[in-house]
């Protein structure tokens, strides 16, 4: 059986953990050993989280067919107006990956970044309290639970995009605060209102209070989800709102590039599928209005907005910023379906997307190390750099859907859930733009392989085998769960029973 301490105790674990990091580093600089104790210290931190979390799921799944719980803070009864905690089969399946992906991204980061450099600690910490608040984020039970723990992990995000200190870190920082100050005041009015017209803020009470509003509080209900889904929007970097994207991930440290992208880029559309297909509920099952329509158009545009400024792009790392922008689109396509494919789709793409974008950031964090940015400077790279080399190509193919690597699945669910819901014109547009993404992807490759450095030096370069091993560890969780999907579909079943209102 469940309790608010199983819940609470993965989040206070990594807040603990990130606030002891600080006093740690201070004994690890004065060791010969700084590199081997600051690993031993980060994993010793995921382990724990881990194992709390792996608590969590077990003590959920003890019992046959599990129903939502709707945990309070304060342990009252009743959640309508408390602060609570949601704890179904959706959240536990993405504390689970978020845990696994930050821990990975963790390991590459002690290795890029130097632990002897007196930022480092506040890097490390700020690192494991986003995860954290990820987490909480994702056990949220309510919309300003949620508010309040999403709100600390974009604060994070931005420590993260600054941590180089140079005028483009500026300038991305400051555009993309800009833009979760205006997003913020999006969502504070949207849940302001929802309140006033509900009395409450509970996703399940939430849900049940919608039924009973009619007329002119209808409408100003829906002005208040389209608020809310505005400001997420925004943060979630869906065309129009995804200009901050780029700059911020292409300033970013490798490391900030890869957790922000497969985490919090990924994890925005965990609060649209709360909204969309768990408060509001899709038109086709008594939802309050039609918002797939909109939705569509808005997949549409970033699918061809994206991966048509990717195909422009000379500087690599911001090529795959822009691709992060596209699979914003293959991730609505799999929302707007309102199937239960489609919501497998999603969270699949979740997965996938999460590993394959840091997978592509971590790899080319390694090549832009020893100065090459550019795709005139990724001439000859291949046969110069060829682990790393090797494990870009895999993250391109994935993100191309390349058989049989883990991205083809994700979008054979997408586009398959989009024609089952008569959305024939979305898959086909999505079909369209992964040529495209191919097209780039597959001239990335010819210039790594069959083009000749400008300055003819091509010298084998010695890559660091330390930060290759967790690049080499998501090359083959792609891989393999590409081969082998049930291994994740078998976690996504238990939530089809649970949102019995997902059109079949």
């Amino acid at each position: 059986m469940v309790t608010i301490f199983d819940v609470i105790l993965p989040i206070s674990t990594l807040i603990v953990a990130a606030l002891l990091t600080i006093p740690v580093f201070k004994l690890i600089r004065k060791s010969t050993y700084k590199t081997g104790l600051t690993l031993a210290w980060i994993l010793a931190v995921f382990i724990t989280a881990g194992l709390t979390i792996a608590n969590l799921a077990f003590s959920y799944y003890s019992t046959a067919n599990p129903v939502p719980l709707n945990l309070t803070l304060d342990g009252t009864s009743n959640p309508t107006i408390a602060a609570s905690f949601l704890i179904d089969a959706i959240s536990i399946y993405m504390a689970i990956i978020m845990i696994a992906i930050a821990a990975v991204v963790m390991i590459y980061a002690v290795f890029f970044v130097k632990s002897a450099d007196r930022p480092s600690d506040r890097y490390f910490a700020v690192m494991i309290v986003l995860t954290g608040a990820l987490i909480g984020a994702v056990l949220a039970g309510d919309l300003l639970t949620f508010f309040i723990f999403w709100e600390a992990a974009t604060a994070a995000a931005a420590f993260l995009m600054l941590y180089r200190k140079n005028t483009f870190s500026l300038n991305a920082t400051l555009k993309y605060l800009i833009m979760v100050i205006i997003a913020s005041a999006f969502v504070l009015l949207g849940l302001s209102i929802v309140y006033g017209l509900t009395g409450t803020l509970n996703y399940i009470a939430l849900r049940n209070a919608i039924g009973g509003i009619t007329g002119a509080d209808m409408n100003l209900l829906i002005i208040a989800f389209i608020f809310i889904a505005a400001g997420y929007a925004i943060e979630a970097a869906i065309v129009p709102f995804h200009f901050w994207l780029p700059d911020a991930y292409t300033a970013a440290p490798a490391p900030s590039a890869a957790f922000l992208s497969s985490l919090v880029d990924q994890g925005s559309y965990y609060i649209l599928i709360r909204i969309l297909l768990f408060i509001i509920l899709p038109p086709a099952v008594g939802g309050i209005f039609d918002w797939t329509l909109m939705l569509a158009i808005m997949a549409a545009l970033a699918m061809i907005i994206g991966n048509l400024l990717a195909l422009i792009q000379n500087n690599i790392k911001r090529l795959i910023a822009y691709i992060c922008v596209a699979d914003v689109g293959y991730n609505l396509i799999a929302i707007t379906s309102t199937t239960q494919l489609g919501l497998i789709g999603n969270l699949y793409f979740f997965l996938i997307g999460g590993l394959t974008t840091a997978l592509a950031f971590m790899a080319v964090g390694i090549i832009n190390s020893h100065g090459f940015r550019t795709l005139d400077d990724f001439a000859g790279i291949g046969k110069r750099m060829p682990w790393t080399s090797l494990a870009l190509v895999m993250a391109g193919l994935s993100f191309a859907g390349i058989p049989p690597l883990g991205g083809f699945i994700a979008k054979y669910f997408v586009f398959t859930a989009a024609i089952s819901a008569d959305l024939t014109w979305l898959a086909v547009i999505g079909i369209l733009t992964s040529v495209i993404q191919t097209a780039y992807i597959f001239r990335l490759i010819n210039v790594m392989y069959s083009k000749k450095p400008k300055d003819g030096n091509t010298s084998v370069i010695k890559e660091n085998k330390y930060l290759l091993i967790p690049v080499f560890m998501l090359v083959i969780a792609i891989f393999v769960l590409g081969l082998f999907p049930d291994i994740v579909l078998q976690l996504l079943q238990p939530i089809l029973t649970q949102l019995p209102w997902a059109i079949p």
